[in-house]
Order: structure tokens, then sequence, then C-alpha cells
């Protein structure tokens, strides 16, 4: 079961810079469309990627997380640092929650 997240920026260079980061990471298994599949090598989980990053546009990027991950996590905090952004479950305005939460950390 994957749960779906969309990340909202204060402004439109941020969901590249993540983008940008995130790509350069060893955790990047694939990469095509706008979409970054991203895999936590140390859970061996059985599924082609661990979680997915979709771009949505400049100010906007969606998070699918199939799989709890401490370093994906990590990754993604670390690419956001210093960002102001706003993590939506299922992308609903009402749906506000941590980064963590959306990891299961």
């Amino acid at each position: 079961m994957s749960y779906e997240y969309k990340l909202v920026f204060d402004d439109n260079s941020t969901a590249q810079h993540v983008i940008d980061i995130v790509k350069a990471s060893s955790a990047c298994v694939r990469s095509g469309d706008g979409d970054l599949y991203l895999k936590d090598h140390s859970l061996n989980s059985s599924g082609a990627y661990d979680t997915r990053l979709i771009y949505g546009d400049d100010e906007s990027l969606w998070l699918q997380v199939n799989f709890q991950s401490a370093e994906l996590y990590a990754l993604l905090k670390t690419a956001l640092n210093g960002r102001n952004f706003r993590c939506l479950e299922d992308g609903d305005e009402d749906e506000e929650v941590g980064l963590n939460e959306a990891f299961r950390v």
C-alpha cells in the first residue's frame, strides 16, 4: 500500500532544487518523464522502488511512499533544508502532515 503527499513550496525554485539533489543521490535508481524512483538499499524490499517523487509544477512535487524509510526521509529533509514547504496528505489542504509522518519515521 502506498501513501501520497503533495509537497507545496513558497517559491518556484524549490521543486527543481529538490529534484536536482535527489536525482544526484545514490538512492535514485531510475528517472523519466519528471519522475524519480528512489530505493532505500538497506530495506531489501522486493519492489522496484520504495518512493517515487513526481514533478507537479514549479511550486509542487508529489511524493508516493511505498515503504517506511528513514534513509529516504533524511535525503528529502536534506534537499528541503531551509526551504518553506507544506506536506499535504493526498493533496488535501486540510490534511497537512510533517515529512516524518509521510515516511512513517
